[in-house]
């Protein structure tokens, strides 16, 4: 169950990384609100230095290592980026995050009636 809740992990990840430059082409409302949203709850967890609930779960679930489990092990350096110190990670979130919520700006969202910017 451990290792489901890692690749769940890092999925959620993979969506916050790979859906910004997706928002930005397609500019969906909906999907790039939601993107946002998450990125912001994560941003949160950071700056409250909370463990994400994903990686407390995981831990529930492990009671033990993963062993030779080949994916698991190369997941959990993705996930928790064992190449960086902390101090780095909490640079690099604050800057993706910055980037994505300056991008509402720069890229507007959709109005209704298929113009940019907002609404009259």
């Amino acid at each position: 169950m451990a290792e489901t809740v890692l690749i769940l992990h890092f999925l959620v990840i993979l969506f916050l990384v790979a859906g910004f430059p997706v928002g930005l082409a397609v500019n969906h409302t909906g999907f790039r609100l939601f993107h946002a949203g998450v990125l912001a709850f994560v941003t949160l967890l950071v700056l409250l230095d909370v463990p994400c609930p994903l990686t407390l779960a995981e831990d529930a679930f492990r009671g033990e290592p993963y062993g030779d489990f080949f994916l698991a092990h190369w997941l959990t350096r993705i996930v928790y980026l064992q190449w960086f110190q902390s101090s780095h990670v909490f640079i690099l979130d604050m800057a993706f995050a910055a980037l994505v919520f300056s991008s509402f700006y720069w890229r507007p969202l959709k109005r209704r009636d298929g113009k940019k910017g907002p609404p009259p």
